[in-house]
């Protein structure tokens, strides 16, 4: 991604566009924004055409400094100077965040022909399906023997069957109660909720040949991909992102794209443009797999399908360690020193149930910890308040403009049509949310934050954002109509009023 040398983008601080206001004799309200409240100084502003850069200007006195008289200010600031950032491109469509959402929204972009960058902060693609080693699809079926999930989900799953790195019921067995069936799939951790029981079409798979799979299919659709880069701010004009700040060894860099598609996980793009969220606090996980476990271990003890599953790979077992009860306490995904709290105490418990396993579990006296998870299990944090917020009531509910279904891997016979309205927000008109902070409620959420789901939202997203761009880019004028048959046209399942199918 080399930089133009003719290119550059001008960014400053929220102090710089508060003199600029004021030397112009403009207003906020004239600009048609609402004063900010407190400075954003990781917020990226355009300076106004008639103003003058200042970054030699000095400064007395700035928000937060001594001389700020206002209640509650920061007491302690530095200002950024301003600077011209390079344009490194003005891609189609630029996913941010490349984990199973973000890797099959750039998949669906780049098929229908848009120029497709995708951008991830961290160090390969997939997410919490690779490196984080939460390599289970739960689940692409409803509980009763019918899939409601496809599409470029089940591309993957049939790219890891011919790899032999996928394990799961065969089609004949989905919704079967024959209690043999089902204690066979509990040991793969496929088995999931209160009973009565039944098999699902869940499946357990090998997180390296998951990344494997995204790269080869990204690679073949002509996505651009670029590691170690991760959104900093976002510049907005008349509604739009106008420009994506990200940074990276590089330095920081300025993309301008026509659609954005924010497929971080935690909200990271709409947060910076102003989009409406909720957030909690959750539980941390931190799965980890041991090897050289003995035929008892893995066959014939009672505690597989419970403390450990089934792998793929003979003489290994996935221990799925943390949530209530086995992590200390809950952690703020948005804060990083509470991260890194929580970081250093799974580790250490993580170490302390390897010593546990080894010491008394069956099959377990030459066994080794494998890998721990390189990235913690983060399943919540920001949930976009978008135009539609996918409710507990919705279940099994049709939606005209429904894009993607869902099952609940603790619940049979619940399904969710997920309405396109879910992936747009009220504020950015150039920007979708897909995986798993799309618009739900809390308990909605618990189905819809799952691989499977975050797949086929992700897929949607792709495909609206090309269909945007003959809309300028406004992607809540898309003919969703359209979107749904190219959608069920390509093998995904959408459901909805007429519950189309091709």
């Amino acid at each position: 991604m080399a930089a133009s040398t003719d290119e550059t983008w001008a960014e400053d601080g929220w102090l710089h566009l508060r003199l600029h206001l004021a030397g112009s004799g403009l207003t906020w309200a004239d600009l048609g924004w609402m004063e900010p409240r407190r400075p954003a100084w990781n917020t990226v502003a355009v300076l106004m055409a008639d103003a003058t850069p200042t970054a030699d200007r000095t400064l007395d006195s700035a928000p937060g400094s001594d001389s700020d008289s206002r209640p509650g200010s920061a007491p302690d600031i530095w200002r950024e100077s301003a600077r011209d950032l390079p344009v490194i491109g003005r891609p189609d469509v630029l996913v941010v965040g490349a984990g199973s959402a973000g890797v099959t929204a750039a998949l669906a972009s780049a098929r229908r022909g848009a120029d497709t960058w995708l951008i991830e902060k961290l160090s390969h693609v997939g997410g919490l399906a690779g490196f984080g080693l939460i390599n289970l699809l739960l689940t692409l079926d409803d509980g009763e023997g019918e899939q409601v999930v496809a599409g470029i989900c089940q591309e993957f799953v049939d790219r890891l069957d011919s790899q032999g790195a996928a394990q799961h019921p065969q089609r004949g067995d989905w919704g079967s109660t024959d209690p043999r069936q089902i204690e066979q799939w509990r040991k793969w951790g496929l088995i999931w909720g209160a009973p009565p029981e039944a098999v699902r079409y869940s499946v357990a798979f090998e997180p390296e040949s998951f990344i494997n799979v995204a790269y080869d299919l990204l690679e073949s659709a002509g996505v651009r991909l670029r590691l170690h880069t991760g959104c900093a701010a976002t510049s907005s004009v008349d509604g739009r992102i106008d420009t994506v700040i990200v940074e990276s060894k590089a330095g920081r860099e300025a993309i301008q794209p026509s659609v954005i598609i924010d497929t971080t996980g935690d909200g990271d793009v709409f947060t910076h443009a102003g989009a409406d969220a909720e957030a909690v606090t959750v539980y941390p996980y931190q799965w980890f797999r041991m090897g050289g476990v003995g035929d008892l271990g893995i066959d014939d003890n009672s505690d597989v399908g419970k403390t450990y599953f089934r792998t793929t790979n003979a003489g290994r077992v996935l221990v799925p360690w943390g949530g209530p009860g086995f992590a200390a306490s809950r952690v703020n995904p948005l804060d990083p020193d509470d991260l890194t709290r929580a970081e250093i105490e799974c580790r250490r418990a993580v170490m302390a149930e390897v010593a546990r396993i080894q010491q008394h579990a069956p099959g377990f006296s030459e066994s080794w910890l494998d890998d721990i998870s390189k990235q913690m299990g983060i399943t919540e944090s920001r949930r976009l308040v978008g135009d539609y917020v996918l409710q507990k009531d919705d279940e099994n509910r049709a939606f005209g403009d429904s894009i993607a279904r869902t099952g609940h891997w603790t619940k049979r016979g619940v399904v969710y049509d997920i309405p396109y309205r879910c992936l747009t927000n009220p504020v950015v008109d150039n920007l979708l949310t897909a995986g798993r902070c799309i618009s739900t409620s809390r308990f909605v959420h618990q189905a819809t934050k799952e691989i499977p789901a975050a797949m086929a939202t992700g897929e949607a997203s792709g495909a609206a954002a090309v269909a945007a761009l003959d809309r300028g880019g406004q992607v809540r004028d898309v003919d969703v109509a359209a979107l749904r048959r190219d959608l069920a046209a390509s093998g995904a399942m959408v459901a909805g009023d007429d519950h189309l199918k091709t």
